[in-house]
């Protein structure tokens, strides 16, 4: 399972969890849905703008959960304990009482109440939103300086500790990059929290603390930050010119939002970028940076801190298609994935957004996203400074690190995994070449990489596989726990090889595997009052750890031995639909191959959306990946789930997956430019419909494949009859398993082997 850089793009993400069991009752496969899921893999195949990225996790953001503020903030007291989920409702509702009894001196007695008053006021008269950063950002690191001598029953007291304290930071206009295998992102988050060691970055000898949260911390720093020194983000938005001042004294009571200002909703103008309701126009205020820089590109055209030349001469800057205002809790999204990305197997990420004089937080996970209740920071100054307490105080593993993986930021080394009292060595090469990422919000969050193990190398070889190689792969990824697992899915699939030698040699060889029961993303639904306890699990994610035998990406071979390894996979996979596994999810990445004494095998690869054809449509994850799907399931019916999956649909997709790599291969590599069907990697369902319709009916006779592919072209325009043959003005042909195998590959296949016989 090596990385294969062109493969699998738009994969079907997650449709919406709310489906009754009647509605569900009618399905006949799982429908299609939206959101980042369809990108979280090889973004490098995704294109050099953000607006490639940008709509799938506008998807992800729009359709967000809701919590009551105080239900938020007690969740999140009860985190930093360490025994959250010990407590009962009561207990987080005590301590969240306390909590705020506790910062309520802080709001309303001595110099540092005025103080701290004096920064909201300055914030509420200013009317440009750049200009509003200083003094939240004075305000909020005052705050946590005296916070920092607040004692909660329960809550870990302040420790001095400048690689765990953290402070809220200015960062806009400096960029921060990552890279996205050969792609690199540039994001401007406003404010960010950062650890102090962080904040005083090279210079920390040089500098005083006092001068970090007073002066260095309100401007943008010298030094790019990078994504994984960031614990969080603030994303601020100014649409009122004049907000109220401060009270002169301050309760413990909620002050209740207006309705428009109690949630950041999404909405999409008709003449117009989206953008949060309640906002007014934001024609003729001043616009940050960032607002324009927000993008994808080759890694080569970047360099770190290196400006890039904004406004004048139009050869002057770098072409942008984003629209002039990104609504805020797109932007958020953005910086969430990044900060995903950053770490391995992260559990959550919590991020900010301040409108006005209200600060809503964000929780993200590969489930949803959930926005807690508006809190009015300068009205409501004791809950803002109760969230304050709670950032000071939690730790790695609250802030959304995983604590096996990464049990401090950008920890790069050998982990531990106990399993029944056996300890399991595993050095993950995170930094490697060959590792997969990705790059969203919802979904799976698939990432693969090499790793080592003594425990695993030592175990004894299975003889039912034959590949030679000695190396092995980490798969990290978050499936549906309804959703039968992968090593439940292999396990049958090995059972049938015994017999089978189209199977046999022809799978992906499980090595190791390991389920973190403590992740699933239930948990904080049920915490939160989002999902009683019987439903819990319906949509819910959990992270699983699978070490395979490494294997070669399909993509790589050409010609002759190219079209033997994907005859052979195409064999294997209809074997396996006999013996009743679906692997309904056939796509250029998990097609593979494998060295045995001078020759390439094929694997079909990665089971991880695959079913049991006796027990139906389970779960809520769409299965297939856009580019590669039959076109009948990406009709209208087919994304409502009322197409029944069959196996014709997937000898399709094996068709189109010959296609892509004829097309867009040459000698085993990607082609640099010009490549064919670019755009449907693009594109919603409906659309890639249209254009699959419009290749196989004319412009498939205007299209080449690459000079390494030539000898399949033919096989490719014969199996493309047979698919023409399927879609009938009356609608979709129906034929049963053997003669779709007959009609679409077998027969092509037969006749490309006499032609290729006759002029040998």
């Amino acid at each position: 399972m090596a990385d294969n850089t062109d493969a699998t793009v738009h994969k079907t993400p997650p449709r919406n969890s709310t489906l009754s069991a009647d509605s569900e009752a009618g399905l006949k496969s799982t429908p299609l849905a939206v959101g980042s899921a369809a990108v979280s893999e090889h973004i490098s195949t995704v294109g050099v703008e953000v607006n490639d990225v940008r709509p799938w996790i506008a998807r992800d953001v729009q359709n967000f959960e809701k919590c009551e503020a105080d239900t938020m903030l007690q969740e999140l007291l009860a985190r930093c304990t360490g025994s959250s989920q010990n407590l009962s409702g009561s207990q987080k509702s005590k301590l969240l009482e306390t909590a705020l009894n506790a910062v309520l001196p802080i709001c309303n007695v001595g110099a540092v109440a005025q103080e701290i008053k004096g920064h909201l006021t300055d914030f509420c008269d200013i009317e440009r939103e750049p200009l509003s950063y200083t003094p939240f950002v004075k305000a909020a690191n005052c705050a946590l300086r005296e916070l920092s001598k607040v004692n909660v029953d329960g809550i870990p007291a302040f420790k001095i500790d400048d690689k765990t304290n953290v402070l809220l930071h200015v960062n806009d206009p400096k960029p921060i990059y990552q890279d996205h295998q050969d792609k690199q992102s540039e994001r401007k988050p406003d404010l960010v929290v950062v650890s102090h060691e962080t904040a005083l970055g090279k210079k920390s000898h040089e500098t005083q603390e006092s001068q970090v949260l007073t002066e260095t911390a309100c401007k943008s720093p010298k030094d790019n930050f990078q994504w994984t020194d960031i614990r969080s983000t603030l994303e601020l938005k100014r649409t009122r010119k004049f907000l109220t001042h401060p009270p002169s004294a301050y309760k413990t009571d909620y002050v209740v939002p207006s309705p428009s200002a109690q949630y950041m909703e999404y909405r999409k103008d008709a003449n117009g970028p989206a953008k949060p309701t309640g906002s007014i126009s934001a024609t003729g205020s001043a616009q940050t940076p960032h607002e324009t820089s927000n993008e994808l590109r080759p890694s080569s055209q970047l360099s770190r801190g290196v400006k890039r030349k904004r406004g004048g001469n139009d050869e002057d800057r770098t072409e942008e298609k984003e629209p002039t205002k990104i609504p805020a809790i797109v932007q958020n999204g953005l910086y969430v994935a990044e900060m995903f990305a950053a770490h391995i197997a992260r559990q959550h990420v919590i991020s900010f957004i301040v409108n006005n004089d209200n600060i809503y937080i964000w929780v993200c996970d590969r489930e949803t996203t959930i926005q807690g209740a508006a809190i009015n920071f300068v009205q409501d100054l004791p809950r803002w400074l109760v969230l304050l307490l709670i950032m000071q105080r939690m730790g790695y593993e609250q802030w959304g690190l995983n604590r096996v993986f990464e049990p401090e930021p950008g920890f790069s080394g050998k982990v531990m995994v106990e399993v029944e009292n056996t300890q399991i060595d595993l050095e993950l090469d995170v930094k490697s070449k060959e590792r997969v990422t990705h790059f969203g919000i919802r979904g799976r969050a698939t990432t693969v990489f090499p790793v080592k193990s003594k425990a695993l190398s030592d175990l004894q070889r299975d003889p039912c596989f034959p590949n030679e190689s000695s190396e092995l792969v980490a798969k990290l990824y978050w499936p549906e726990e309804t959703r039968q697992s992968e090593p439940d899915i292999l396990n049958e699939v090995y059972k049938i090889a015994q017999t089978d030698l189209d199977v046999r040699g022809h799978v992906p060889e499980l090595v190791w595997f390991h389920k973190f029961e403590d992740t699933s993303t239930s948990k904080i639904r049920v915490a939160l009052g989002l999902k009683d306890a019987e439903q819990a699990e319906q949509g819910s994610r959990v992270l699983y750890i699978i070490v395979f035998r490494k294997l070669i990406p399909i993509t790589t071979l050409s010609g002759e031995e190219f079209l033997a390894a994907w005859w052979q996979v195409v064999k294997c996979h209809r074997a396996l639909w006999k013996g009743g596994v679906l692997h309904r999810d056939v796509s250029p990445s998990n097609l593979m191959v494998y060295r045995l004494r001078g020759q390439y095998i094929g694997v079909l690869n990665d089971y991880d959306l695959s079913s049991f054809k006796r027990d139906g449509p389970r779960g809520l994850e769409r299965t297939g990946t856009v580019p590669f799907m039959a076109a009948n399931l990406l009709s209208p019916a087919g994304i409502a789930g009322k197409v029944e999956h069959v196996y014709a649909h997937d000898a399709e997709s094996l068709i189109w997956v010959l296609t892509w790599v004829c097309l867009r291969y040459e000698g085993g590599i990607l082609l640099s430019k010009n490549r064919p069907l670019e755009e449907w990697l693009k594109m919603d369902a409906s659309m890639c419909a249209d254009k699959k319709a419009g290749f196989w009916s004319a412009k498939i006779g205007d299209v080449c494949p690459s000079g390494s592919h030539k000898t399949s072209w033919k096989l490719v325009e014969k199996c493309f009859d047979g698919i023409h043959s399927l879609y009938l003005p009356s609608g979709y042909r129906k034929l049963t398993d053997e003669s779709a195998f007959q009609l679409l590959l077998e027969g092509p296949m037969l006749e490309h082997e006499s032609r290729r016989r006759t002029y040998s």
